[in-house]
């Protein structure tokens, strides 16, 4: 028998908990990004991601890791009540937060130059870029503070925080261009920056303080372990932006900062208003994955549970949304920004393959072997920045688009195939038929949309939907206790007054 932690029900209440924070998250970044496309448009939001990008490649480059490697550490110590060695843990991580957020502030501001020129193609943007550097420094102390939250198990207020924060840098943001216009391009990225940093930071020292021991060289020691664990997966996390950064500077060399602004907004679409459905990877999916020890078995059952769940949602949620594209685009941006359906339509593939092999790709960190997982990683990061690049050079975003599906594609083959070998991981037969299922209809409904008058496309879209709803809720009928809730709740809201 299962345990229940592998159970839909498990899952899906988990998924549901910090998916319903991503919904308040992605209601905000729809308005947010149509007023930022108002404001400042295509070219504007291309330089925004720009600097984005910079902003976390230097980031990740300067942190060694630290936010992730301190976390199962911290949930070690907080499950066994040892508050001493908690609090001095977390003062531990605090310093050396501090030390290598600062460190990668100068780091950004020494090499503005290369950056401007590399990314943007001259020096007038040096400036720029010496201004980004504080938002280094605060994007390095938030991972510190989030790996708090996360060791904690602070999942409630994590999710409250996020919640606020969503709400209030939307605010800042709308306030900021309006008055500002494409000038308020970094006062955004910094304020709203460092209103998150702040909201989280109030989260984390409502329970410890904060303290930091920069003085006790003995103290500061203890963090080798830190930097050595996390150093795998750092150096996967810099190849991943350096991979973004490559293609970023790419488009906006070869075009211009609007091409990558549209680029950037097709993306978003592919990637933001999906990534509800990952939520609860890290948070919960990663632990349990992680507990399944040496047992094959149960560590086979937790990641095809995982797909499972993660392919029912997104089924029929990429259906849906690629059949409201034309009117999803001018309401989450501009008319404008109408250029970007073709790609988003080729990349949608993308999210797909990556509910596949997402909860495999877990493996080698859940087993503690960082240079497979490193290595995996690099190899689909040259793939991801050949297939993009090449697929912009010769069909421009559509070949861009096509780009993102193959190199998702390419990593679902390789993942499963090397972790059959190294770990034992394979596919239950019944995840494999229900992947195929939901893969094949959204596939006519992608063609449909791609190559249908709009009343047939409309005919074709409404059945595939309809068809991978049914699959979705035939699974969640059988096994889960979906059913039994609604029955309850059908109950209480029929149930005559004078009898509740």
């Amino acid at each position: 028998m299962l345990k229940k932690d592998n159970s839909y029900n498990h899952i899906l209440k988990y998924t549901g908990l910090l998916g319903g924070v991503q919904v308040i998250y992605i209601l905000m970044a729809v308005i947010r990004n149509k007023f930022t496309a108002l404001f400042i448009g295509p070219w504007g939001m291309g330089v925004v991601l720009v600097y984005t990008k910079a902003a976390e490649f230097i980031g990740n480059t300067t942190n060694f890791g630290i936010a992730f490697s301190a976390v199962r550490r911290l949930a070690e110590l907080n499950e066994r009540g040892e508050r001493q060695a908690l609090e001095q843990y977390i003062k531990l991580i605090r310093s050396w937060t501090l030390i290598t957020a600062i460190f990668g502030m100068l780091t950004c501001a020494a090499f503005a130059p290369v950056l401007s020129q590399q990314m943007l193609g001259s020096h007038h943007t040096t400036r720029g870029f010496v201004l980004l550097s504080p938002m280094v420094f605060m994007l390095t102390f938030l991972g510190g503070e989030l790996a708090i939250l996360k060791g904690l198990q602070r999942l409630r207020r994590m999710a409250a925080v996020s919640a606020v924060s969503a709400v209030l840098t939307t605010a800042l943001t709308i306030l900021i261009y309006w008055q500002l216009d494409i000038h308020g391009i970094l006062p955004v990225l910094l304020t709203t920056t460092a209103a998150t940093l702040l909201l989280n930071l109030h989260a984390t020292t409502r329970d410890f303080p904060y303290r930091v021991g920069l003085r006790s060289m003995n103290l500061l020691r203890r963090g080798g372990h830190m930097i050595k664990l996390g150093s795998a997966f750092i150096l996967a996390g810099l190849l991943g932006s350096g991979a973004d950064m490559i293609i970023t500077a790419s488009i906006a060399r070869t075009s211009s900062p609007h091409a990558v602004g549209l680029y950037g907004a097709g993306f978003t679409l592919i990637v933001s208003y999906a990534r509800l459905i990952f939520a609860s990877m890290d948070a919960d999916y990663f632990p349990r994955l992680s507990a399944t020890g040496e047992d094959l078995t149960r560590r086979n059952t937790t990641i095809n549970r995982q797909i499972d769940v993660l392919v029912l949602l997104m089924g029929p949620f990429l259906i849906l949304f690629t059949l409201f594209l034309p009117v999803l685009v001018p309401l989450l941006y501009s008319e404008k920004f109408l250029l970007v359906i073709p790609m988003a339509i080729c990349a949608m593939s993308y999210m797909f393959f990556k509910a596949v092999y997402a909860p495999i790709s877990y493996l080698p960190l859940a087993r503690g072997d960082s240079f497979v997982y490193l290595g995996m990683e690099a190899l689909y990061d040259t793939v991801y920045v050949l297939s993009v690049m090449a697929g912009y050079y010769y069909r421009g975003l559509v070949g861009a688009g096509l780009g993102l599906s193959f190199a998702h594609l390419f990593d679902l083959l390789a993942v499963s195939t090397v972790y059959r070998f190294r770990y034992g991981f394979h596919f239950e037969g019944s995840t494999l038929r229900r992947a195929a299922a939901q893969y094949a209809l959204l596939s006519a409904s992608l063609l449909a949309t791609a190559w249908l008058a709009p009343v047939p496309k409309a005919l074709v879209g409404s059945v595939t939907a309809a068809l991978s709803v049914a699959l979705s809720w035939r699974l969640l009928r059988h096994e889960t206790a979906v059913t039994a809730k609604l029955e309850k709740l059908k109950e209480k809201l029929t149930r005559p007054r004078h009898e509740a």
